[in-house]
C-alpha cells in the first residue's frame, strides 16, 4: 500500500505545527496527495486546508471538477476554497500560452489564500512522472545543468514553502492506490489532448521509452536526482562566484570574459535568479548573454517578462523594460532660488541630497578639493541655476578664459555607460553645466583672487 510518510521525512517536507495549504483539482494525483497527507496527519501534526482553483477554461466540466472536490472535502470534513480565475482573459492581456496564465493564476491564488489561512506550506501533486517529463521537456527546448535535475522536492518562495511530497510516486502506483482505496476521481480532458508540448511528452514520448525499458520513468527520475547532487555543489560556487563580480552596477564584464563558458552560464543563470528575471530562462537565452557579453557598448538582449540585459563599458545591467521607462518620466528638474549669504538651501533628489551655502571669501582661504563638494564664485554665476538630468546640447567649460567641451563627448570619453548616464545629476544655468556631481565642473566659474561670494555646494547619498 502506498505511504508517502518515508519520503516526506527523508525530504523534511512537513514538521510538528505546520499549516499546509493542499492544491487539489479532483484529478487522481491530488486526489491521492490528500488522501495520503491524511495519513501524514496521523504521525506528524500539521494543519491542512484544501484549494481548487477553476481557471474559466474547460466549462461546465472545470465547474463539475470544482463540485467534486467540494463533495469529497465535505466527506473527509476538510476545510476548503473555491476560487474561479479567468485565464483566457488573463492570457490575452499578458501575451501568455493558456498554460502560463493558468499556471500564474493558480499560484497567485496558492499564495493568497495561504497568507490569508496563516499556513506556511503549499503542497502539490507533481509525481514521478511529472518530473521525467519535465527533464527531457527541458532537454528538448534547451537547458543547462539545473535543467537536467527535473523538479525541486521543496522550494521555497518568500514565507512560503512550495513541497511536492508524490515526486518520488509514479502515476500507476497513484492510480493503482486509487483502485485498492475505492476511491473516484476526474479526468482533465486537456490532459487527453496533444495539443500541448507536455502531453505529447506523456502521451507520446515517454509510452515508447516504457516500450524499451519499463522502468524508464524511474530511471530517469534517478539521473535527475545524481544530476542534483552534482549541481548542488556547481550552484553553490556559481553563487559565490557571483557577489565577487557583482555590485551596483551590475556585473564586472572583464571576469566575465575570463571564465569558461559553463563557469559563465552558471553565473548568470544565479545573478537572474537574485534578480528575479529567472522565471522561462532556457538555455538559448543564457547562450545570447553569453555572446552579448562579447559584443560592443550599448548592445542589449531582452528576456521574457520584459527584462534586458544591456552591454555597458565595464558591466553588464539588468532593468526591467517599463521601469527603465518610468524613470525616464519621472526625471525632476528643480529651479534652485537666489541663495542669500550665511544661508542654507537644500534639496532631496532620488538617489542623493544636496545643500547650498553662500558666504563671504575668507582672506588667504585654501578650499579643500573634494568629490563629494565643490565651491564656485558665485558672482560669475549670472541668473538662476537648476538640478537636472542631461539634455541635449548640454556643455561645460573646459578652461578659465574659454572653451567648450560637449557633455555628450565627455561621457564618452569618460566611457560613462549610456543607461548610467540618465541618472547623473547636473548643477546647470541654461545649457552650461557648472557641475557634473561627483566629476567634472565648469572652469569659467572657479573662485580667484577677486572672489567675494563662495558658494558652497555639497552632496551626499541618500
Amino acid at each position: 500500500m502506498l505511504d508517502i510518510l518515508d519520503y516526506v521525512n527523508e525530504k523534511n517536507l512537513v514538521e510538528d505545527g505546520d499549516g499546509v495549504l493542499l492544491g487539489v483539482s479532483g484529478g487522481a494525483d491530488s486526489v491521492c496527495l490528500l488522501f495520503q497527507f491524511m495519513k501524514v496527519m496521523e504521525t506528524i501534526d500539521v494543519r491542512l486546508h484544501v484549494i481548487y482553483v477553476e481557471h474559466g477554461i474547460r466549462g461546465e466540466e472545470s465547474r463539475e471538477d470544482g463540485r467534486f472536490v467540494k463533495a469529497l472535502c465535505d466527506r473527509l470534513y476538510m476545510p476548503y476554497t473555491l476560487i474561479s480565475v479567468d485565464a483566457p482573459s488573463y492570457a490575452k492581456q499578458r501575451g501568455l500560452s493558456m498554460e502560463e496564465a493558468a499556471r500564474e493564476l493558480r499560484y497567485e491564488a496558492f499564495f493568497n489564500e495561504a497568507r490569508r489561512m496563516g499556513l506556511n506550506k503549499i503542497a502539490t501533486a507533481h509525481n514521478a512522472n511529472d518530473n521525467a517529463e519535465t527533464i527531457l521537456f527541458q532537454m528538448i527546448r534547451g537547458t543547462g545543468v539545473k535543467g537536467l535535475t527535473g523538479i525541486d522536492p521543496i522550494s521555497l518562495r518568500k514565507d512560503i514553502a512550495i513541497i511536492r511530497p508524490l515526486l518520488n510516486t509514479t502515476r500507476e502506483e497513484i492510480e493503482n492506490y486509487l483502485v485498492t482505496i475505492g476511491q473516484s476521481y476526474r479526468t482533465d480532458s486537456t490532459n487527453l489532448e496533444d495539443d500541448y508540448a507536455r502531453n505529447k511528452i506523456r502521451h507520446q514520448i515517454i509510452p515508447l521509452m516504457e516500450e524499451i525499458n519499463k522502468k524508464a520513468v524511474n530511471h530517469i527520475n534517478r539521473a535527475g536526482a545524481s544530476v542534483r547532487k552534482i549541481f548542488d555543489g556547481v550552484e553553490e560556487d556559481a553563487y559565490d562566484t557571483l557577489y565577487e563580480l557583482l555590485d551596483e552596477k551590475g556585473l564586472s564584464l572583464w571576469r566575465l570574459r575570463q571564465m569558461d563558458e559553463v563557469q559563465r552560464s552558471e553565473v548568470l543563470v544565479a545573478w537572474l535568479k537574485v534578480e528575479g528575471a529567472g522565471h522561462n530562462i532556457t538555455k538559448a537565452h543564457v547562450e545570447m548573454i553569453n555572446e552579448l557579453i562579447f559584443m560592443a557598448v550599448g548592445r542589449e538582449y531582452h528576456l521574457p517578462h520584459g527584462y534586458v540585459v544591456k552591454n555597458g563599458y565595464e558591466h553588464l545591467r539588468l532593468y526591467k523594460k517599463n521601469e527603465e521607462e518610468k524613470k525616464k518620466v519621472d526625471t525632476k528638474q528643480i529651479v534652485i532660488p537666489q541663495i542669500h549669504e550665511d544661508e542654507d538651501y537644500s534639496v532631496s533628489l532620488p538617489g542623493m541630497d544636496v545643500k547650498f551655502h553662500l558666504r563671504s571669501r575668507r582672506e588667504k582661504e585654501e578650499l579643500p578639493r573634494k568629490t563629494y563638494a565643490k565651491y564656485f564664485d558665485y558672482g560669475k554665476i549670472k541668473g538662476s541655476m537648476e538640478l537636472r538630468h542631461r539634455q541635449e546640447g548640454d556643455y561645460f567649460v573646459i578652461h578659465p578664459k574659454g572653451g567648450k567641451k560637449l557633455l555628450q563627448d565627455y561621457f564618452v570619453e569618460e566611457k560613462i555607460p549610456r543607461e548610467e548616464r540618465e541618472d547623473i545629476w547636473l548643477l546647470c544655468q541654461g545649457s552650461k553645466v557648472i557641475w557634473i556631481f561627483g566629476m567634472r565642473n565648469s572652469e569659467d566659474c572657479r573662485i580667484d583672487d577677486n572672489t567675494k561670494y563662495v558658494l558652497e555646494v555639497e552632496f551626499w547619498r541618500n
